[in-house]
């Protein structure tokens, strides 16, 4: 099966839910299959570079949307039902069980951006080896910059209802957060990042006993001018995991420009250090 970043497969969710995703095929033997879990309201064509940089390197890379986000989105986003738990449990469990069904015989990886890196702790798929988490956190705002915290507790508090109210969801693009995104998902999250210790905090979510089961070797990556993911925030999450083999790796800003929350799968920016990262998908 080949494809490129411009065509589509659609992989069911594991509740049938239709999902957009792309696959990058190295054009030799292939060594790993590693899926790519996105950011909060990031469609999946933000990793294309970074997923054909593991195509040429003899990994098999599969990116994709969560319901609601890119190419998973319904036509009008106004009364869609969606919660952000789905995108761990619905959405990024499909894309790992069907890496995992249909290339069975190569090691099964994971990258994580920002939540897509929480995602796997939340429902850790057991054919998962190796995580590589860039720029994942857990959104506990007492481990945020003073101005960063304050910042979103108007948004979870204020800005983020008022335009829900206005537009039906919540149009993250208004705010510089990435495309627009179902209302709900909005709503979950604020609500995990205005409870101290995030969803672990939740007590419907039982994330403490979700993050136990994971057995993979985590690679945590912090970058020392992102403000949505401080190392604090990072090595937050690391500690939540008490199965699995975790390692905080501190980068810096490279030379090319600033990293921040996003410049890692940007070749410009973030490509001087997929070598360093590429080694601890195993």
């Amino acid at each position: 099966m080949r494809t490129d970043s411009d065509e589509t497969l659609i992989i069911p969710a594991t509740d049938g839910y239709p999902l957009a995703a792309s696959i990058f095929e190295p054009d030799g033997p292939v060594r790993s299959t590693v899926v790519i879990q996105s950011a909060t309201a990031v469609p999946r064509r933000f990793y294309a570079e970074y997923a054909a940089d593991l195509a040429a390197r003899g990994r098999r890379a599969i990116t994709f949307d969560y319901r609601g986000i890119g190419g998973s989105a319904p036509p009008r986003l106004g009364g869609f039902r969606a919660m952000m738990l789905d995108w761990a449990d619905r959405d990024a469990a499909a894309v790992s069980d069907f890496a995992a069904t249909t290339w069975n015989t190569v090691p099964l990886g994971l990258v994580g951006h920002s939540f897509g890196g929480q995602a796997y702790g939340l429902n850790p798929h057991p054919r998962v080896s190796h995580v590589l988490g860039i720029a994942t956190q857990i959104g506990d705002m007492r481990l945020f910059p003073p101005k960063t915290a304050a910042g979103f507790r108007f948004l979870a508090r204020v800005a983020g209802p008022l335009a829900i109210r206005l537009t039906g969801h919540f149009p993250a693009n208004w705010f510089g957060l990435g495309e627009p995104m179902p209302g709900d998902v909005f709503r979950q999250w604020a609500r995990w990042c205005l409870t101290p210790d995030y969803f672990f905090g939740d007590p419907a979510i039982g994330a403490g006993a979700r993050f136990a089961r994971a057995g993979a070797q985590v690679h945590l990556a912090a970058f020392d001018d992102d403000t949505f993911a401080p190392e604090a925030a990072v090595r937050g999450l690391a500690r939540r995991f008490p199965s699995a083999k975790v390692e905080v790796v501190s980068a810096a800003g490279t030379e090319a420009g600033r990293i921040g929350h996003f410049g890692f799968f940007r070749k410009a920016v973030g490509g001087a250090l997929w070598d360093r990262f590429d080694a601890r998908l195993g």
